[in-house]
């Protein structure tokens, strides 16, 4: 336990139990603890002084949430030993990696790494408080507001002097030289990340040859480094007579040793000789160039074309799928960058990698390989990591589209790739370490010091937006009806990198499966019919690392009047209502029609049969009497007169017959007649069938027309049962019913054979044809029905309105 006040410092001694003063110049003021657990004084000039301890090494680490639990005025160690100091004198200022220092007094103003103490770096300079929250962001409080400060992925390279477009290369002890356009400088960076201008050399173009060798190309030679000798190889004399040439590129291929400047065009250096670009076999137009194996140039032309030169011979190729070329990296799988995306040789031709107008994996100009295979390419958005099983799985199957990092600016990367000189942007130093080239300056990834975000977020639901208002987030919650479109906000706070947080929300009965929201922290939904809902959300914070817990909560959303189940129910009969109404009246439409048909029948009969009364017959009455007006003057027992007695007696019958018909015309056949008739000799002809003929009901007289087909078809169905039912019994019912009447033929036969229907057809016999034309012809429902060996039976149903006289 420590205590200190301003000017002492006091450690509490457990066994003797008091407080013990600590002696000692600057012991007392603030207290600081940094990572390993010592402990420093804080002094009003605001120096640091070490505690020491009661025993060498006594001290324990900090615990893991010291820097969470509460903010410091003056300063704070971070987790990684770094000292932040306020007010020094102003602003803040950083003392890089302080906790690891020996036990000395450190004194941040002098010792300072890094300041922040301009208007335009702070919200203001005078700063009251910081704190470091559980995700390693620094917070400080200012007078005017609050700012925060995040371990970037990227940091820049501050180079003091350049100015224009920079010339890159490596060597093989970790350096990276840099050479200026503009002022023709020269730079070094070593692993301190520090870049050291060199006062005696100067340049215009950099490139790395076979050997590993720096070539640093001047205005009148090159200079060759290695192994920290230097050598000198001439450039070329136009005319014989030495120039300074502004050179554009050096490029060495195993073979030839080549230059591009703009007095001398491309030239390569070959057995210690200057040769022009005629002397080769190249190409007429070169836009990109890149090395392969010895001798060999990958040369693009801007026209979709991508030529191999290999030692004089050369082979096209197709690239016309990425545009505008700007990248060519050889290797063990050939890649094209371009203003389009990337290509990759596949089997001897070149296939594009997805997913396709992808933003990030567009104007690729650099691409590098870690030692785990991991893949890093240098674009138009920034920085794409392709992990090794991502890149394979797609160069096995290009169709998947490659899964990819971005890191852009949000991470510290300045504007886009570089693609000004056509060089390469991305320089892989071998142990990690990679220096990309960008718009914005030039800036290192340590790959192997990325720190992950291990802290999991925790997402929370705020509120459902609704037209008629918002509603807080519940459990439960109950929406009032015609709550069909609403959206749900959610969130999960995020301290390190809030603009990477990814969504994903589903709601269950109308998502299919979890729905990708990106960075939108809100999910919509129109036309949701009213019901129970569960809408579930988790997150996933910039580095992939998921939620422990699903945050969801139950919807309720109430019906209108017109949803409710009883109205939806009340719908339906009344539309089952309607359908019965129309059924009703096109069924009375349609009996009408008949009855009129029917009507028009009747008349056209009883017109007959007054015809034949009041003419034919009549006139054959008058025929008679005048015969009878002859015969009474013959004698009787004259054989003319026996003869014409004879002929009225004929006369006689005839009047008689056709009097039979006129009142046939006028009531038709007698139905329960016919049928008792026609069972009765069917009987007769098959002795092992009997008829029995019975009667429910009041007999009414019926339709003349329909009870002639009602004859008709109950003949017809007796004449099938006793030929082909092979029964012992044959039953005709005829109910008179109010609604309708009803004449029924059954027998207890073999009952009815489809197939042999079928066959019956075939050979031309339609008597179950005509029974369904004549019962249509009438209105009436025919219906046959029976089993193999449960007999058949026709049923003939007739509405009242159609087959009793009274009605018509």
């Amino acid at each position: 336990m420590w205590a200190s006040t301003r000017h002492a410092l006091y450690r509490y001694d457990r066994e003797a139990k008091k407080l013990l003063r600590v002696e000692g110049p600057g012991m007392g003021g603030r207290l600081l603890q940094s990572p390993d657990g010592r402990l420093w004084a804080v002094d009003d000039s605001r120096n640091l002084r070490p505690v020491p301890m009661p025993a060498p090494g006594q001290q324990m680490p900090r615990s893991p949430d010291f820097n969470q639990s509460e903010s410091r005025e003056v300063a704070q160690f971070d987790r990684d030993g770094n000292l932040w100091m306020l007010l020094c004198p102003q602003g803040v200022c950083r003392v890089a990696r302080a906790g690891s220092l020996p036990n000395r007094p450190i004194n941040p103003a002098q010792q300072a790494t890094d300041r922040l103490d301009q208007a335009w770096q702070l919200t203001d300079v005078a700063t009251s408080g910081m704190l470091e929250d559980r995700e390693g962001n620094l917070w400080v409080s200012t007078r005017s507001g609050l700012d925060r400060f995040r371990e970037n992925k990227l940091i820049p390279a501050r180079i003091a002097g350049a100015s224009g477009e920079l010339s890159v290369t490596r060597d093989d002890d970790g350096k990276l030289w840099l050479a200026d356009w503009a002022t023709r400088g020269i730079w070094t960076i070593g692993a301190d990340g520090v870049a050291v201008r060199d006062p005696h050399r100067s340049g215009i173009s950099l490139a790395r040859d076979r050997d590993g060798a720096v070539l640093i190309a001047g205005t009148r030679n090159i200079e060759r480094i290695y192994q920290g000798k230097s050598s000198n190889i001439a450039l070329p004399a136009p005319g014989g007579k030495p120039v300074d040439l502004t050179v554009l590129g050096v490029l060495d291929d195993g073979n030839t040793l080549w230059m591009a400047a703009l007095q001398t065009s491309l030239m390569g250096l070959k057995d210690g000789r200057w040769l022009s670009r005629g002397e080769f076999n190249l190409p007429q137009r070169i836009y990109m160039s890149a090395a392969g194996g010895p001798g060999q140039l990958w040369l693009s032309h801007n026209d979709g074309g991508l030529t191999l030169y290999d030692n004089g011979k050369s082979t096209r190729y197709d690239i016309a799928a990425v545009g505008l070329e700007t990248g060519i990296f050889p290797g063990q799988q050939l890649v094209v960058g371009g203003e389009r995306g990337i290509v990759v040789m596949r089997d001897n031709r070149f296939v594009q990698l997805g997913p396709l107008n992808a933003e990030a994996l567009r104007m690729v100009s650099g691409m590098a390989v870690t030692p785990d295979g991991d893949r890093w390419l240098n674009g138009a958005r920034g920085l794409v990591h392709i992990r090794r099983s991502d890149w394979e799985n797609s160069m096995r199957q290009p169709s998947i589209p490659l899964v990819y990092e971005l890191i852009d600016a949000l991470e510290g990367y300045p504007g886009r790739a570089a693609v000004g000189n056509r060089q390469t942007s991305i320089y892989n130093m071998g142990n990690g370490v990679l220096w990309l080239r960008a718009t914005g300056g030039l800036v290192r990834l340590d790959t192997k010091a990325l720190r992950a975000n291990t802290v999991k977020p925790i997402v929370q639901l705020l509120r459902v937006n609704t037209d008629q208002g918002a509603y807080p987030a519940a459990a439960v919650l109950r929406l009032p009806p015609d709550s069909h479109n609403f959206n749900i906000q959610y969130t999960a706070p995020g301290l390190r990198k809030p603009e990477g947080m990814q969504f994903q929300y589903e709601l269950d009965g109308v998502d299919q499966q979890w729905e990708d929201a990106g960075t939108r922290r809100a999910a919509y939904y129109t036309n949701v019919g009213p019901g129970r809902y569960n809408f579930s959300v988790r997150a996933a914070n910039e580095d992939g690392m998921a939620s422990d817990v699903v945050a969801s909560m139950q919807i309720e959303i109430a019906p209108t009047v017109v949803q409710t189940w009883w109205f939806q129910l009340l719908c339906v009969a009344l539309a089952l209502l309607a359908l019965y109404g129309a059924w009703r009246y096109r069924l009375q439409k349609a009996t009408a029609a008949i009855a009129s048909q029917l009507q028009v029948r009747m008349d056209e009969r009883e017109r007959i049969a007054r015809t034949l009364h009041d003419t034919f017959l009549q006139s054959v009455q008058a025929l008679v009497l005048r015969v009878y007006s002859v015969l009474t003057k013959l004698p009787e027992g004259s054989e003319p007169r026996t003869r014409l007695e004879a002929i009225l007696d004929e006369a006689d019958r005839a009047i008689e017959e056709g009097r039979d018909q006129v009142q046939q015309l006028r009531s038709g056949l007698d139905l329960e007649q016919q049928l008792r008739q026609c069972g009765a000799s069917l009987a007769v002809v098959h002795e092992a069938t009997g008829f029995e003929l019975m009667i429910d009901g009041t007999a009414r007289a019926l339709s003349p027309p329909v009870q002639e087909e009602l004859c008709a078809i109950a003949q017809e169905a007796l004449r099938n049962a006793f030929q082909h039912a092979h029964a012992s019994k044959v039953t005709a019912r005829i109910g008179y019913g109010d609604d309708a009447l009803v004449l029924t033929v059954d027998d207890n036969g073999r009952g009815l054979d489809e197939a042999e229907v079928r066959e019956r057809l075939k050979d031309r016999h339609f008597g179950l044809v005509g029974m369904r034309e004549r019962a249509r012809r009438v209105g009436a429902a025919l219906e046959i029905g029976g089993a193999a060996g449960q007999g058949t039976v026709v049923e003939l149903k007739v509405p009242a309105r159609l087959v009793y006289a009274e009605a018509l």
